[in-house]
């Protein structure tokens, strides 16, 4: 009798463990990435990876060639097609050899959430210039920032449907924004064009699957799954010991 329970415990327990491991699964999250292209002669570029867990997104962003020392506000635009203007020249609906941000918006959309450095981030914060980081004496921009977001912005994000737009040139290159570069701002007509002006964009899609383990001793998704074949195939191959166990103690009866 006593050898039967053991047969069966050996049995039973990679039943056991099998729904043990499970919950191990259930938090999902997904990563994208942007290049960001200049746009109107900026001269600045950069990459963003954005990660999405439910509605909570972390933003890190790495730009260089912005003008020095100005803050640059940036933002996740959704809707239009889509993606980034095609070229300047072709978008630049009002002919005067800019492009502003209304003009862009038939191709990545309106505003939907800041990236703001500290307080709010929707798109009430759109123009809030001094919540917005500055560049440093040599033209580079370097954010992170994790908050929520609406539940729509998070599945657009997710969909591959967002992009991401800073803002802030300097056209005469005096090394400051003011109305003399390009006028006043469509946005805000207290404020010049310059500071409102797109300087790069880029369209978030999905980031190569197993990032993380294709470097070799990660835990990407690719190894998450490889993990779970391999205790799956110790769980079998203990059940199928106790099977047999059970079997052979059957037979001996």
């Amino acid at each position: 009798m006593k050898n039967r329970k053991l047969a069966l415990l050996a049995f039973a327990l990679p039943v056991g463990a099998l729904t043990a491991a499970s919950p191990a699964w259930a938090d999902e999250s997904t990563t994208l990435h942007a290049d960001l292209a200049p746009l109107n002669d900026s001269g600045a570029s950069g990459t963003s990876t954005v990660t999405v867990e439910g509605t909570r997104v972390t933003v890190d962003i790495d730009t260089s060639g912005l003008l020095a020392e100005q803050p640059h506000a940036q933002h996740f635009h959704i809707g239009g097609t889509n993606m980034c203007p095609s070229s300047d020249a072709v978008d630049d609906v009002e002919d005067d050899d800019r492009l502003s941000t209304t003009e862009g918006q038939p191709s990545y959309g309106g505003i939907e959430a800041s990236l703001t450095t500290e307080g709010d981030t929707s798109p009430d914060s759109a123009l809030a210039v001094e919540r917005f980081p500055a560049a440093d004496a040599d033209g580079n921009v370097s954010y992170q920032r994790t908050f929520e977001v609406s539940a729509d912005v998070a599945s657009a994000i997710e969909a591959g449907e967002a992009v991401i737009v800073q803002h802030g040139v300097d056209y005469n290159g005096n090394g400051e924004y003011d109305a003399e570069g390009g006028g006043a701002s469509d946005l805000d007509p207290e404020l010049p064009a310059e500071a409102t002006d797109p300087a790069t964009c880029g369209k978030l899609t999905p980031a190569p699957e197993g990032g993380m383990a294709a470097g070799g001793g990660g835990t990407g998704s690719e190894g998450l799954d490889a993990l779970a074949l391999g205790s799956g195939a110790a769980l079998v191959a203990v059940a199928g010991a106790g099977f047999l166990a059970r079997k052979r103690m059957f037979q001996g009866r």
